[in-house]
C-alpha cells in the first residue's frame, strides 16, 4: 500500500521546525538512515521534543558518539525501559562503551532493533529517536547487506542526503560505499555524482528505500543546501526521486547552519 502522504505544517521555506513538518504526534518512534545530517537532525528533535513538554531519548542500532549536549546512560537491554521511565528531560541511552573506537573519540554501541521497540511500547519516553545505521561521517551512501537496522515499530523513517554530495566523485571520500552507489544507480566508480544518479539510489530498495517497515512512513530530507544554489539542485534532487518511487511521504530541502527548512511538491 502507498504511504499516507502527509501536509507539512510548514506551508512556505523559513525557519525550521523539523518535528511540525514530520506531523510528529506525542509519541513517536522516529528512525535515521542515510548520510549527511543524520545526528544533527536527532538533536533538533530532541531539543523540539523538550520544548513541547515531551521526553525524547536518542539511541542507535548501530554505534554513535554519544550526543554532547544530551545525558547519557549505558544499561543493558533489558533494563532499558525502567532506567529512563520518569524522566522529565532528553535522554540518551546504550548498551556499552566500545573499547578504542575508531574515527571518533568516544563511541557507544546501541541496542538490537527488538530492545528499542520494547523501549517504545513500554511508553517509558514521550520520542525514542534511533541512528538506524552509520554512513563514516560521509555525504551520501547505499547500504551494505546488514543494514539499516530499523526497529519494526517506527512510525517515520527519515532518509537523509547530502545535497554537496552532488557533482563529486563516488569514491571514498564523500561516498560510503561507492561500490554499492555504483551497482544501484548503473554508475562506474569514481563517476560524478548527479542527481539523477543520486535519486536512483535514494529511490531503490536497495538503497533509501531499502528495508522500511510496512506502518511507517518514509520521509526525504536532502540536507545542507546552505545557499540558493545548493537549495536549487536539493529541489530537484527531491523531485527526481519522487518520479522514480511513491515510497516517500514527503520531501523537505534543509539546512540546519542557516536554521531553513522547505517542503517539495510532488509537482
Amino acid at each position: 500500500m502507498p504511504p499516507r502522504k502527509i501536509n507539512p505544517r510548514t506551508p512556505e521555506p523559513g525557519r525550521m521546525n523539523l518535528s511540525d513538518a514530520l506531523e510528529l504526534g506525542d509519541r513517536e518512534l522516529v528512525s535515521f538512515v542515510g548520510a549527511g545530517g543524520k545526528k544533527t537532525a536527532m538533536g533538533k528533535l530532541a531539543r523540539e521534543a523538550d520544548s513541547r513538554g515531551l521526553v525524547p531519548g536518542y539511541t542507535t542500532t548501530t554505534h554513535m558518539p554519544p550526543p554532547p549536549e544530551i545525558p547519557l546512560v549505558c544499561v543493558p537491554p533489558e533494563t532499558v525501559s525502567s532506567a529512563v521511565s520518569g524522566r522529565t528531560a532528553p535522554i540518551a541511552v546504550a548498551s556499552e562503551w566500545v573499547f578504542d573506537p575508531d574515527r571518533a573519540d568516544k563511541k557507544v554501541r546501541g541496542f538490537d532493533p527488538e530492545s528499542i521497540d520494547d523501549l517504545y511500547d513500554s511508553n517509558a519516553l514521550d520520542w525514542v529517536l534511533v541512528k538506524a545505521d552509520g554512513a563514516r561521517r560521509r555525504e551520501f551512501k547505499a547500504p551494505g547487506p546488514g543494514e539499516p537496522v530499523i526497529p519494526t515499530r517506527s512510525t517515520v523513517v527519515v532518509v537523509v542526503a547530502s545535497v554537496t554530495a552532488a557533482g563529486r566523485p563516488n569514491d571514498t571520500g564523500c561516498v560510503h560505499r561507492p561500490e554499492r552507489v555504483a551497482e544501484i544507480a548503473g554508475i562506474e566508480r569514481g563517476d560524478p555524482l548527479s542527481p539523477e544518479s543520486m535519486a536512483a539510489v535514494l529511490a531503490s530498495e536497495r538503497g533509501g528505500a531499502k528495508d522500511i517497515p510496512e506502518r511507517a512512513r518514509a520521509v526525504l530530507l536532502v540536507n545542507k543546501a546552505d545557499t540558493t544554489e545548493q537549495r536549487h539542485l536539493a529541489r530537484s534532487l527531491v523531485r527526481e526521486t519522487f518520479r522514480r518511487t511513491d515510497a516517500f511521504s514527503a520531501g523537505f530541502v534543509s539546512s540546519f547552519v542557516e536554521d531553513w527548512l522547505e517542503p517539495v511538491p510532488e509537482n
